[in-house]
């Protein structure tokens, strides 16, 4: 594959593009490694960057620390909403809270360069969780005939972005929506973030058969891994 370099992309997103340098400069973490090449090719970027694509690159460690939920909170508490961090409740649970689940301390990102729709995708509001995933398989099927994979992000991916445009443009993602993860909580909801105001960053959960009107899925598309 003949692979795009990080200016030739850069040039093609503007300031929808997010490597390394802004990485360094949102996480504070000099002395970064060089990013993995870009894996799309020219047509599949120009066609992201038309259609208003974030591209991003991730890494699954700050400083030589995973990069979990909890480390994000501790170490930018001003942009997450404190009121819904621990013990506010949610439709399963009288008492929950992002804080008190597991996978806030494990779930760190999946490494690499990811095309990242910013709102929800059209038609995904106002669905339950799996007729939301119909629906994300239908609109996949043009990218994967591509050797592209289409995915949820991780809860931790959403907050990952979020505090990455944030911190390197200014720009707040998801800020009258919320996106409906892949991640699952101890009892079986689905976690989704959103509502970035300034207050901060809401995370909560939802069964499968929830929906609302404000509640969609943006999609990711990565590169196929054996491709």
């Amino acid at each position: 594959m003949n692979f795009v370099s990080p200016d030739d992309a850069e040039g093609l997103f503007g300031k929808s593009f997010f490597g390394p340098a802004d990485l360094e400069r949102s996480f504070r973490r000099p002395g970064h490694s060089p990013a993995a090449p870009i894996p799309f090719d020219v047509q599949t970027l120009q066609e992201a960057a038309a259609r208003g694509f974030l591209l991003i690159f991730r890494d699954p460690t700050v400083d030589g620390a995973p990069f979990v939920l909890e480390r994000a909170v501790s170490s930018f508490p001003d942009l997450f909403d404190s009121r819904f961090l621990q013990q506010v409740g949610y439709q399963l649970k009288e008492e929950w809270g992002i804080l008190l689940e597991p996978l806030a301390r494990t779930e760190i990102p999946r490494p690499g360069w990811v095309l990242v729709q910013k709102q929800p995708l059209p038609g995904s509001l106002n669905r339950t969780y799996h007729e939301q995933t119909k629906l994300l398989r239908q609109w996949a099927q043009p990218w994967e005939a591509r050797g592209l994979q289409v995915r949820r992000r991780l809860a931790v991916e959403i907050v990952y972005d979020c505090l990455l445009v944030f911190r390197s443009r200014g720009e707040r993602l998801l800020e009258r929506q919320w996106d409906w993860s892949a991640s699952s909580t101890q009892d079986g909801g689905y976690l989704n973030v959103g509502g970035f105001t300034e207050r901060g960053i809401q995370i909560f959960s939802y069964s499968a058969a929830v929906r609302h009107n404000a509640l969609g899925v943006c999609p990711e598309i990565c590169f196929a891994e054996g491709k």
